[in-house]
C-alpha cells in the first residue's frame, strides 16, 4: 500500500473544499452575530469537515470497487494499489478522527457530524445504484458543510438560504455529470438521465441554476447579506452557470461540467466575500 494512493483515495481536493465550505459557513453567521467563536474551534471544525469528506470518498470506492474494475480500473481499489479490506478500515478510522474531533464542538455540531457521517455510508452502502438520490446526497455535502459552519454560532438564517441555493446549483451539475456518465452507468447504476428525456433534463437543470441564483438573491435582498462585492460576482457565477446550461443544450456535456464548476467555486467565493 502506498502513502500516494492513500492519499488519491480521499480525493483532498475535494475535502479542502469542504473545509472551506465551513468557513465560509461560519463567515455568513459571524457577519449576522456577534458571538465570539475562536480560530481554534473553527480549525476543529474544518478538520472535521475534512475527516469525514475523506472518509466519505474512501468508503464511497470500497461499495464501488466492483463497478470501477469495469469503468474506472485505474482508482486505488480496482489497480490493487489498496486492498478493498483496507480501504474500509482507513475510511472507518477517517470517519471516527473527524467526529472525535467534533467532540470539542457544539452539541450541534457534532450531531450534523453524526448525522452527515451517516448518511454517507448509507448512501454508499445502500443507494449508489440509484444515482437519481444520490445526486441530492452528493449536492447536500456543499450545503452541510456551509451549515456546519454556522453550527459554530447558531445563527443559521442566512445561511440556510444560501445553503439551499448551493444545493439547487450542486444538483444541477451533478444531472450534467450524470449524462456524461450514463454509458459507464448503464448497467450498474441507474441515474436520471436514464429516466427521463433529454429535454427535461435540460429544463431541470437551467431551472435549477436560476432558482440558485434567486435564492443567492434573496438572502441579499431580504436579510440585507453581502457587501458591494456580493451581487456582482453572484451575478458573474450566474452567467457562468447560464453558459454551462448552454453548452448542455448544445450537447457539449464535458464543457458543460466544467463551467459548472467553475461556476460554484465563484459562487461559494462570493459568498465568503459577501460577509466580509
Amino acid at each position: 500500500m502506498k502513502p500516494i494512493a492513500l492519499l488519491e483515495l480521499i480525493r483532498p481536493l475535494n475535502c479542502l473544499m469542504a473545509a472551506f465550505g465551513v468557513l465560509i459557513g461560519f463567515a455568513i453567521a459571524a457577519s449576522a452575530s456577534n458571538f465570539f467563536v475562536s480560530w481554534q474551534m473553527l480549525a476543529i471544525a474544518m478538520a472535521v469537515a475534512f475527516f469525514v469528506c475523506a472518509g466519505g470518498q474512501a468508503v464511497n470506492d470500497v461499495f464501488d470497487a466492483e463497478i470501477d474494475k469495469k469503468i474506472r480500473p485505474k482508482k486505488p481499489i480496482p489497480s490493487g494499489r489498496i486492498e478493498k479490506q483496507s480501504a474500509l478500515i482507513y475510511s472507518i478510522a477517517l470517519f471516527a478522527i473527524g467526529n472525535i474531533l467534533a467532540l470539542w464542538l457544539p452539541v450541534e455540531s457534532l450531531l450534523i457530524s453524526i448525522a452527515f457521517t451517516a448518511i454517507l455510508i448509507i448512501y454508499s452502502a445502500k443507494l449508489q445504484k440509484m444515482k437519481y438520490l444520490g445526486n441530492w446526497i452528493v449536492a447536500l455535502g456543499t450545503a452541510f458543510t456551509l451549515l456546519f459552519g454556522a453550527s459554530l454560532i447558531g445563527n443559521y438564517a442566512v445561511v440556510v438560504i444560501l445553503a439551499a441555493s448551493a444545493l439547487l446549483a450542486n444538483v444541477a451539475r451533478e444531472i450534467i455529470k450524470d449524462t456524461q456518465d450514463m454509458g459507464a452507468d448503464r448497467g450498474s447504476k441507474i441515474s436520471l438521465p436514464m429516466l427521463v428525456n433529454l429535454n427535461l433534463l435540460r429544463m431541470l437543470v437551467l431551472a435549477f441554476y436560476i432558482i440558485a441564483f434567486l435564492l443567492a438573491i434573496t438572502a441579499g435582498v431580504i436579510f440585507g447579506f453581502g457587501n458591494f462585492f456580493y451581487p456582482i460576482i453572484i451575478t458573474i457565477a450566474m452567467f457562468v452557470f447560464l453558459h454551462s446550461s448552454k453548452l448542455f443544450f448544445e450537447g457539449r456535456i464535458e464543457k458543460a461540467q466544467k463551467f459548472s464548476k467553475i461556476g460554484m467555486l465563484i459562487a461559494l467565493i462570493g459568498f465568503f466575500l459577501g460577509a466580509l
